[in-house]
């Protein structure tokens, strides 16, 4: 473990560094679990960090990029957002509770335990919770749904804990 935080704070110090300069250069070596990673840009140039990848998406002050790092072939893996857990004790952006917590009410994040339970299906499994409304004219319907979590949040409003209609075909 102590080598892998090495990699990501070195990781992370060189595209601070990078994304002041906006750019990172093409097929820059970066410390991975594996060894080095880079990205390489057919045009032999230098990775533009301007683009839409980089920009806020919202309120939340993060982007695709604040998630998705260059030392993990621009994906993200349980093992870096288990680590970013464990640099910021659960402060890192990634952490947050419109899509990163196992639900988005009754969720205490007061405490590094808190957060630890709030957000580990996203420690665990590496999953981003995004609640999307039902489509109009969708070709099934919701009459029953099982949450371990105790998740209420639908559309349709709010169940009873482990409780809510579940997916039928039309």
């Amino acid at each position: 473990m102590k080598l892998r935080t090495v990699q990501v704070l070195s990781t992370t110090a060189l595209i601070a560094t990078f994304a002041s300069a906006q750019s990172l250069p093409n097929l820059f070596p970066l410390p991975n679990g594996s060894g080095l990673i880079s990205t390489y840009n057919i045009n032999n140039a230098p990775i533009s960090l301007r683009g839409a990848f980089f920009q806020s998406l919202g309120t939340n002050g993060r982007s695709c990029s604040t998630c998705h790092l260059p030392g993990e072939g621009w994906s993200v893996s349980t093992a870096g957002i288990q680590l970013r857990f464990l640099l910021t004790q659960g402060t890192d952006p990634i952490f947050r509770t419109n899509d990163g917590s196992n639900c988005d009410h009754d969720i205490n994040t007061s405490t590094v335990e808190g957060r630890r339970q709030a957000y580990s299906l996203l420690l665990k499994r590496g999953l981003i919770r995004v609640a999307i409304a039902m489509p109009a004219g969708a070709e099934f319907s919701v009459t029953d749904v099982k949450n371990p979590y105790g998740c209420r949040e639908l559309t349709t409003g709010r169940f009873p804990k482990n409780k809510a209609p579940a997916v039928e075909r039309k």
